[in-house]
């Protein structure tokens, strides 16, 4: 800390005074791209000035960090979860703490005020944020259905729904109502209010890729109401293969209330014509996989996502739940947020759990990492142990543990902040 200090002292940190300034030094730190003037109304629109994070020297703004408001899912329900976006640091003012200074002003701005106990994060370069104590919490699979592959185990749910394809705008009101169950299914997944829907759904040309326009997808009730129970968000890049149509089918996002809406949309998604490969990135156990007749021809590749950090381990453990009932001693290493840092007393039941320091014998130790990577319940700590990252101190503490913690289905953050 004092190292940091010393390196950091010339540098001034407070909040930004406007966001294109703050996108400026944003703009450097990625390589010079200037965000068209649509698409920086639709980012400054969620933007938290008074929360987030700038850095200047002699007047001039060298290093930023976003901090957002999260109503986020995590076992047992939803819960705060600060995020953190647009950590850049300017090329010429590189290796000089400023990064480690404003994540660490962050943490310790939430623990002091109470705010957020767990900030979430995602990374375009995953070895960095393990060293301030993110730990890898959710993971997709990205698959990759060729045309040969599009067949679907769906008996059971026949018949299925009628599918529509519309403009997104013209179901806003559909696509916002149906995410908003995701939370409470899915730990990683957040609340977006009109602001992060409006990001969600913004298509501006000049960041399509190349692909077509979004278009939506409609799962809806067979009955004169036709309520939507489930949606698709995609859009199509033009190939061709030897004078054939071999169009890339770009999944966004799919979701839906209920099993049989979502086999809807998934049959009409590999139906498009002039389709050659549906491309998307889904949760690890995501019923796709179950419902593709030859799973293997989609090449699943397994990526990481969503990072977080327990800020505050006395409330953030209580405020989560627990798949069986534990009685453990952590020892936790945590030397950037020495408020966690020692044994604690984890205890979970029926009317819920507790968690406080200890001077009993630890059952277990780790570090901010690996707490950070199992609090969605998507990392096994059976795993991190067989790996050296969490050391067992009485038998069978690893496995009890690993049960209390785990959550089902697995958490998924599908949208990048």
């Amino acid at each position: 800390m004092d190292q940091t200090r010393l390196r950091t002292e010339e540098y001034e940190f407070g909040v930004p005074d406007s966001w294109d300034r703050f996108a400026d030094v944003v703009a450097r730190a990625y390589g010079g791209y200037d965000a068209a003037p649509a698409y920086r109304a639709v980012v400054a629109e969620v933007f938290e000035p008074k929360r987030s994070l700038f850095v200047r020297r002699d007047g001039r703004p060298c290093a930023t960090l976003a901090l957002y408001s999260f109503d986020m899912g995590v076992p047992g329900g939803r819960r705060p979860i600060a995020g953190l976006g647009y950590i850049t640091v300017d090329p010429t003012h590189r290796r000089r703490g400023l990064m480690r200074g404003m994540i660490q002003r962050t943490l310790a701005g939430l623990h002091e005020r109470g705010e957020e106990p767990v900030a979430a994060l995602h990374t375009t370069e995953p070895a960095i944020y393990g060293r301030f104590g993110f730990g890898g919490a959710t993971r997709a699979v990205h698959l990759e259905i060729p045309r040969h592959a599009r067949e679907l185990t769906i008996s059971q749910l026949e018949p299925l729904l009628p599918v529509r394809v519309a403009e997104p705008a013209e179901c806003v009101a559909h696509i916002a109502r149906i995410h908003d169950g995701e939370p409470d299914r899915h730990p990683g997944t957040f609340h977006r209010d009109d602001a992060w829907t409006r990001r969600a759904l913004s298509d501006l040309p000049e960041r399509r890729g190349g692909a077509g326009r979004m278009l939506c997808m409609l799962a809806e009730d067979s009955d004169e109401g036709g309520r939507p129970r489930g949606y698709a968000l995609y859009a199509l890049t033009a190939r061709w293969v030897d004078s054939y149509p071999r169009y890339d089918v770009h999944v966004r996002e799919v979701f839906a209330e209920d099993s049989l809406a979502y086999a809807s949309v998934w049959r009409a998604l590999l139906d498009i014509d002039l389709a050659g490969t549906v491309i998307a990135d889904r949760p690890v156990d995501d019923p796709i996989l179950a419902l593709l007749a030859d799973p293997r021809s989609a090449v699943p590749v397994v990526r990481d996502q969503l990072y977080t950090r327990v800020v505050d381990l006395e409330r953030a453990l209580p405020q989560r739940g627990y798949a069986a009932e534990i009685d453990l001693v952590l020892d936790l290493i945590d030397p950037d947020c020495p408020w966690n840092h020692g044994r604690w007393r984890l205890r979970t039941g029926a009317d819920g759990a507790s968690c406080a320091r200890t001077a009993s014998p630890a059952e277990l130790s780790l570090s901010a990492r690996e707490l950070g990577a199992v609090y969605l319940g998507g990392t096994s700590l059976v795993q991190l142990a067989a790996a050296g990252r969490v050391i067992e101190h009485r038998a069978g503490a690893v496995r009890a543990a690993a049960r209390a913690f785990r959550h089902d289905p697995a958490p998924f953050c599908p949208m990048v902040f």
